[in-house]
């Protein structure tokens, strides 16, 4: 049976994943990731950069070069909030398609949500409570609640790390002030994510993507990537407030 791959045009980092279909599952034989930033200058100009689509392009280019030696393989292209909010998207379509013969597709928030959960499922234990799962991305960030019954229910909001970063924080390490308003617009969009969410309080918090994957990895003193070793950490909220400390008193 022929691959699968996926290319993850991310705000701030492009993934791509090749997998061999076994059955109702796959698994995985080729990964990697590449910094471009995307959405660099997007919350203020709507319109991808030239010079971010040059770096993604580029980024893909040398993914797929570095995959060759997995050919054959079906493989899709694309891009969740960077995509939906830029007016220019159809440029980086176009440049693709130009450079590596795939086209991009522009994902909707809903679609990302349900992608997520069905990551996060797969990985996951059994929890007769529930979970609401948040996924942390550059320019987005989705909050689902799994139900054991009942309807799923998703909220996305515009709480990525690379808006956040670019709307509120003008040098590092993090001017007090500037952290201060950032988290009031933080902590609005997510109490209102969660009053339309309406957990009963018994549900786990999963989180997912790189900001908490790296976060898990701080707490664990890994000095390589172990994604056996970071799914299912517990990160507790002293940990956390311990590294949000931390990294707001480094530079960059």
């Amino acid at each position: 049976m022929t691959r699968i791959a996926a290319i993850d045009l991310g705000a701030n980092t492009v993934r791509i994943l090749i997998a061999e279909p076994e059955g109702e599952h796959f698994s995985i034989v080729y990964s990697d990731q590449v910094i471009t930033r995307l959405s660099a200058g997007l919350g203020k100009s709507k319109k991808l950069d030239e010079a971010a689509m040059k770096r993604t392009v580029d980024g893909v280019a040398a993914l797929l070069k570095n995959a060759e030696s997995f050919l054959p393989f079906n493989l899709v292209i694309a891009a969740a909030s960077a995509g939906r909010n830029a007016v220019n998207s159809h440029e980086l379509d176009v440049r693709l398609r130009s450079a590596v013969g795939y086209g991009l597709k522009v994902i909707t928030w809903e679609t990302e949500a349900r992608l997520a959960l069905k990551g996060a499922r797969m990985v996951m234990e059994e929890d007769n409570n529930g979970f609401i799962l948040f996924d942390i991305g550059g320019g987005s960030t989705e909050f689902i609640h799994s139900k054991r019954k009942g309807k799923n229910a998703a909220v996305g909001t515009d709480l990525g790390v690379v808006r956040l970063s670019e709307s509120y924080l003008s040098a590092h390490p993090v001017i007090d002030y500037e952290y201060r308003n950032m988290a009031e617009e933080v902590k609005a969009k997510v109490d209102q994510a969660f009053d339309q969410l309406a957990p009963d309080g018994n549900e786990t918090i999963v989180g997912t993507a790189g900001t908490v994957t790296s976060m898990a990895a701080m707490d664990l003193e890994l000095d390589e990537y172990n994604s056996a070793m970071i799914n299912h950490h517990k990160l507790t909220l002293r940990a956390v407030e311990v590294m949000r400390l931390k990294l707001s008193m480094m530079t960059i």
